[in-house]
């Protein structure tokens, strides 16, 4: 097991769990739409819906992670991800400087525009808004 296979383990559960919560709002959602009593295991919390949707995301995990091709593209894209140049803080910062400015340029601009052609759009229309 390589340095960063323990990322896409850990990439993977996360995964999973995200899978089984959503799946579990998800099914909660379509028995309740559907009439259907949602019967509780372990308490009021753990309900069968929730069970089916951590079985299914746990089920996929498994796959996953047992799954050659499956987990060594994981593990690739992991790799491939160690080999990215990062920008500094200094880039990030004055990248976003950039983007700043120029929405707010562009804003300006669109909404001169937009006063000017509604301007121009009353007065051949002759509306006089009031």
């Amino acid at each position: 097991m390589g340095p960063r296979t323990r990322y896409v383990i850990v990439g993977i559960v996360v995964l999973a769990i995200f899978v089984a919560i959503s799946l579990s709002h998800a099914f909660a959602w379509s028995w309740a739409q559907l009439g259907w009593d949602d019967l509780p295991i372990i308490g009021r919390d753990v309900t069968l819906t929730r069970v089916i949707a951590f079985a299914i995301a746990l089920g996929a995990a498994v796959f996953v992670i047992r799954h050659g091709p499956t987990f060594q593209l994981a593990n690739e894209v992991v790799d491939e991800l160690a080999k990215v140049t990062w920008p500094t803080r200094e880039e990030t910062g004055s990248a976003t400087v950039v983007v700043i400015v120029t929405v707010v340029v562009c804003s300006a601009y669109l909404g001169v525009f937009d006063a000017v052609w509604l301007s121009l759009t009353n007065w051949i229309l002759g509306v006089h808004p009031s």
